[in-house]
């Protein structure tokens, strides 16, 4: 096998890597299939270049950058001469995890919080009304303590979200550089 060759096979293996990591941060493996394709294009590319060189339709690719965008782990880029969206990629591999590891916690603490204090709403209505018996009291204070742990453990994951956007996670686990 020739050179030329053997560096196409490791291309493709590493495409592969990158395509099989994102499914395992429990995103699609398109969205690792136009990293790859964008870091090693080593210039931005339009929708039409990435739909081409990965095989996707443009439809698909335009659904994958901007869920990407969404992510920021891509942005869309002014080409001069070109009236044509132009994508780039978030080159630094530990600013991609944090994008992606945050991405789905933020989502989920913002949505049970609000279904959280909901509840706590409803369940103090039942606990101070009158007309409530004992044991429906009893319940609801139950459930208002359930909820209250419940709240305070999405505290702690909006605290830990925190803790990797601001860059503190690398104070306590630094970033390799061997």
């Amino acid at each position: 096998m020739d050179h030329k060759q053997a560096l196409e096979n490791i291309h493709h293996k590493i495409i592969q890597q990158i395509t099989t990591n994102m499914k395992s941060y429990g995103y699609p493996g398109t969205i690792g299939h136009v990293i790859a394709v964008v870091y090693y294009h080593n210039a931005p590319m339009s929708l039409d270049e990435l739909a081409q060189e990965t095989g996707m339709s443009k439809t698909r690719m335009s659904q994958v950058l901007r869920e990407m965008v969404q992510l920021n782990i891509a942005e869309k880029v002014f080409v001069k001469g070109s009236r044509k969206d132009y994508y780039t990629i978030e080159s630094d591999y530990y600013k991609t995890f944090i994008s992606l590891f945050t991405s789905n916690w933020r989502e989920v603490y913002i949505r049970n919080k609000k279904i959280e204090q909901d509840l706590i709403e409803d369940l103090d209505g039942i606990v101070n009304d009158s007309d409530a018996s004992e044991e429906e009291i009893n319940e609801a204070k139950m459930y208002l303590d359930d909820t209250q742990e419940s709240l305070e453990f999405f505290n702690w994951i909006e605290d830990l979200v925190d803790f990797f956007e601001s860059g503190e996670i690398f104070k306590h686990v630094p970033k390799r550089k061997e």
